[in-house]
């Protein structure tokens, strides 16, 4: 069962938008849609055992309510880095979502021309965790 005491993080969502340039061809955009509580947790062991690194900062594991805005194809972002879905599990019973996620090259290009930088910033909360 998941509670509110355990959605600490802010974590943004960017939905991906097709748009065309002057000269006809595509390119993807990503566009801010709103900020989801979460909980967030580093993954480790995978790639340790697989090629016996001893960190892994650049894979997390979000857990949150089920959204109906979040498929396969979106982004995250968290901790002012972005993060492009790798599996999604959605459990209607106890109406929750885990997400795992590895972070975006930052030379990939993917992070041109998208909304990471504007509308993320402009929410109220920061991605810090609460403070009781």
């Amino acid at each position: 069962m998941i509670t509110a005491s355990n959605l600490v993080y802010r974590v943004g969502i960017f939905q991906p938008v097709t748009v065309r340039d002057i000269y006809g061809a595509q390119a993807v955009r990503y566009q801010f849609v709103r900020n989801v509580w979460a909980d967030v947790k580093f993954k480790k062991g995978s790639r340790a055992l697989d090629h016996g690194e001893v960190w892994l900062p650049t894979t997390i594991v979000i857990t949150t309510r089920l959204h109906s805005d979040i498929n396969e194809r979106v982004r995250l972002r968290w901790d002012d880095k972005i993060y492009q879905i790798d599996s999604l599990n959605r459990d209607r019973f106890n109406g929750s979502l885990t997400i795992t996620a590895t972070e975006v090259d930052k030379g990939s290009g993917v992070l041109d021309g998208g909304d990471f930088n504007n509308d993320f910033n402009n929410d109220f909360t920061s991605n810090y965790p609460m403070v009781v």
